[in-house]
């Protein structure tokens, strides 16, 4: 008996299951065709356009709407809680049936939009404070009235940073250009196969010749240059801050906030003091990018240098390690792998505006990318991001061998 009776729930349920997919079908079914016939009377001028698909996302808001309060329906195991929740939404559908029509985005894009005549343009806040008229809006022309001083009253200073760094610019873009091909992808697969082994030895010597083969190679080396510049300038900068965060809460707490400022900024924001201070060309390129790619290496310094055992530390000094002993000899060695992937960062942060470098007069893989977008020449656009990106996966993959642990070097 309590075989047949499961059998015959068993055929009910199965019955009513196939129904409800049929329902479904029928639906989705007639939902279907009535919107191919919306779609085609659409170019056949017909009425029926001006009630679907100009309401599509009111349709669409509908019908999530429905699936959520069907589901928080479905959870409510309390009559009561069951009965409050239908009298909420009661009230919610009613409150926006009888509200205004402005009120949801009944309109499609690109239909017109009504404008409220009524709204008036917000007045900038003026006060008068201690005899001095102070206006919020009035911000941006004091900043340019202070950078104009600053430009006026230290231009000799930005001369000699500009100079300095032309020095040392100059010299490492040319030798890079001048260097025979041959010698540079031989050395660089050479360390790419001491440090990363020989699947990456072997792409980096595919890249770099495919580089020559298309043209690419004098300005894959200025692009070379500039990275290079502005990732040492990083580093040696991130990495002694980093050092100095990790000793000192206060110095964290205080460089978290400008950090967070540093890698928020747009990247063509630093492109204004850049210019302003040092004018068109490679060195202003430099800095923006050191700007804009120092944050990672000096954020993983810091966190590496503080996860290193307190235990171990302690033990270190218990031995009578001295602190800098401390810092070079256990806790830098250890926190080697965290600090080069900060630094792999950086130099990937550093690649990424060489575009936006290209804007201020650094030459490069981003002029081709530059001048492809200014001139419509979709494949010289293509060929020098194509480099850029060739250049950074040697890099990346490069530069991830110096981040092993060398704990893991101690079985071999």
């Amino acid at each position: 008996m309590d075989i047949t009776h499961s059998v015959s729930a068993v055929r009910t349920w199965t019955s009513s299951s196939s129904l409800r997919q049929w329902v479904w079908r029928g639906i989705i079914a007639v939902m279907a065709a009535f919107i191919i016939w919306d779609l085609v009377m659409r170019f056949m001028d017909g009425p029926t356009i001006t009630f679907f698909f100009p309401r599509l996302f009111l349709w669409l808001f509908i019908g999530c709407m429905g699936i959520l309060v069907w589901s928080t329906f479905k959870a409510l195991h309390d009559l009561r809680w069951k009965l409050a929740f239908v009298l909420l939404v009661a009230l919610g559908t009613t409150i926006i049936l009888v509200g205004p029509t402005d009120s949801f985005p009944f309109r499609a894009p690109g239909q017109d939009v009504t404008v409220n005549e009524r709204t008036k343009p917000l007045k900038p806040i003026s006060a008068n404070v201690l005899g001095l008229e102070v206006r919020p809006a009035s911000l941006d022309n004091w900043i340019d009235a202070k950078v104009a001083w600053m430009v006026a009253e230290w231009r000799g200073h930005f001369q000699t940073l500009r100079n300095s760094l032309l020095k040392a610019l100059v010299p490492l873009e040319k030798g890079l250009i001048s260097m025979p091909w041959w010698l540079f992808i031989g050395s660089t697969t050479l360390i790419s196969w001491r440090l990363s082994g020989y699947k990456i030895a072997l792409i980096a010597l595919i890249g770099l010749t495919s580089i020559g083969l298309f043209g690419l190679w004098d300005n894959a080396m200025r692009t070379m240059a500039v990275v290079g510049t502005a990732t040492a300038m990083s580093v040696g900068l991130a990495i002694p801050v980093g050092i100095l965060m990790s000793k000192s809460d206060r110095l964290q707490s205080t460089m978290r906030p400008i950090l967070d400022l540093m890698q928020v900024m747009p990247a063509f924001v630093y492109l204004i003091p850049a210019i302003y201070f040092l004018g068109l060309g490679k060195v202003p390129a430099v800095m923006a990018t050191m700007i804009y790619a120092v944050p990672p290496a000096m954020r993983l310094t810091n966190l590496g240098i503080r996860l290193v055992s307190p235990e171990l530390i302690e033990a270190a000094k218990a031995f009578g390690t001295t602190p800098w002993q401390l810092l070079v000899k256990i806790e830098l060695p250890l926190a080697r792998p965290t600090i080069m992937a900060g630094v792999n960062q950086t130099i990937m942060m550093s690649l990424a505006m060489v575009v936006v470098a290209s804007m201020v007069g650094a030459k490069g893989l981003g002029a081709d990318v530059l001048a492809g977008i200014a001139q419509l020449e979709f494949g010289r656009g293509l060929l020098g991001g194509i480099g850029i990106v060739v250049l950074a996966i040697i890099i990346d993959r490069t530069s991830q061998g110096l981040a092993k642990d060398p704990r893991s070097k101690r079985s071999s």
